[in-house]
C-alpha cells in the first residue's frame, strides 16, 4: 500500500507517517463537495471532528502506519470491509454517494 512505502521511504528521517481513516466527519467538506443532500451529507451520519482529531493524533503520537478514528461503527465497518469483497463495497459507497430523495 501507498502508506506503507511512504512511510519506509521515510523511515531514516524522523518523520512519521500516520494514515487517517475516519470515515464521514462533521466539517464541511461534504457541504463544500455538493454533497450536503446524499448520506455523507446527513450530520447523524458523521463523525465528531473533535473525537477524530484526538484519535488521529494519538495514533501519530504513538507512530502507528493508520488509524481508523471515530464511532464504534465507523470501525466496526472498517474491519468488516476486509473481508467485504471490493465490488460490494464500491456499490454500497455508491448508493451513499448519491442525492437522497
Amino acid at each position: 500500500m501507498q502508506k506503507e512505502a511512504l512511510r519506509e521511504e521515510l523511515s531514516e528521517t524522523g518523520v512519521n507517517v500516520t494514515a487517517m481513516l475516519p470515515g464521514a466527519t462533521n466539517t464541511n467538506f461534504h457541504l463544500n463537495a455538493g454533497m450536503d443532500s446524499t448520506y455523507f451529507g446527513d450530520e447523524k451520519n458523521k463523525n465528531d471532528k473533535e473525537l477524530v482529531a484526538k484519535q488521529g493524533y494519538e495514533a501519530l503520537k504513538n507512530k502507528l502506519d493508520h488509524v481508523v478514528c471515530g464511532d464504534e461503527a465507523t470501525k466496526k465497518e472498517a474491519e468488516d470491509n476486509k473481508t467485504t469483497p471490493e465490488d460490494v463495497k464500491a456499490s454500497r459507497h455508491a448508493k451513499k454517494a448519491k442525492p437522497q430523495q
